[in-house]
């Protein structure tokens, strides 16, 4: 059966800029890097599913100097293209420049990956560009999942096509030099969205049944 890609943007959705009601107030920070542009539809189609659940969601392009404010956001997540078996370096800076925030929050890593293909090569605790990445930053998301990106040959500069060509080869791939195909299973980013949504909410209830024992503790105590 063919995998469609679904037709996603990375703006709020339409239905809720049209109505009036107060946006949530519970925001979760999407950042993004991608070479060719699927890793950016993939980000799309995770922010909508966990806007369904409830949270507000914004979306940036990962870069240099990226920042997250604290104060703003309770919960984060990377999705991130592997290229030629490397993240872009702004992913390890931004996770060295908000270690203990990331530590302390509900944080999604979703690797995309043409060697994610292969049904083996999904299982993070396997894959070994994101074994790498989490043992180098001593980082430890919530929530990690291996996603298959797309195969877009007509998109390519000349450097790229030929580079992919070789990988494709190596790998049992297709290298023709001209196909595009679509391995991501979307239903599974769909998924993986709405649990990570899930544990967005379950940490944001704590820490309010939290606040609201203390308050109650400290009423006692004055009493």
């Amino acid at each position: 059966m063919k995998n469609t890609t679904p037709e996603m943007t990375l703006d709020e959705n339409p239905s809720e800029k049209s109505m009036p009601e107060k946006k949530p107030s519970r925001r979760v920070l999407l950042f993004y890097s991608s070479r060719f542009g699927h890793s950016r539809k993939i980000a799309g189609v995770v922010a909508d599913e966990i806007r369904n659940s409830g949270l507000a969601v914004d979306v940036e392009e990962l870069r240099h100097g990226a920042t997250i404010d604290a104060q703003s956001y309770v919960g984060a997540g990377f999705i991130v293209s592997v290229r030629y078996g490397f993240f872009t370096s702004a992913l390890y800076e931004t996770i060295a420049a908000h270690k203990a925030w990331l530590d302390a929050t509900p944080t999604l890593l979703m690797t995309v990956s043409l060697t994610a293909r292969k049904p083996e090569k999904r299982d993070p605790a396997k894959h070994s560009y994101t074994r790498r990445l989490l043992k180098r930053t001593n980082w430890a998301p919530t929530r990690v999942d291996v996603v298959a990106g797309a195969l877009e040959y007509p998109r390519y500069g000349a450097f790229d096509r030929a580079c992919i060509r070789l990988i494709m080869l190596i790998t049992g791939g297709e290298a023709d030099g001209c196909s595009e195909i679509d391995y991501t299973d979307w239903d599974g980013v769909r998924d993986t969205a709405r649990s990570y949504a899930k544990e967005v909410r379950a940490a944001e209830d704590r820490t309010a049944s939290g606040l609201r024992n203390q308050e109650t503790e400290d009423r006692r105590q004055r009493s």
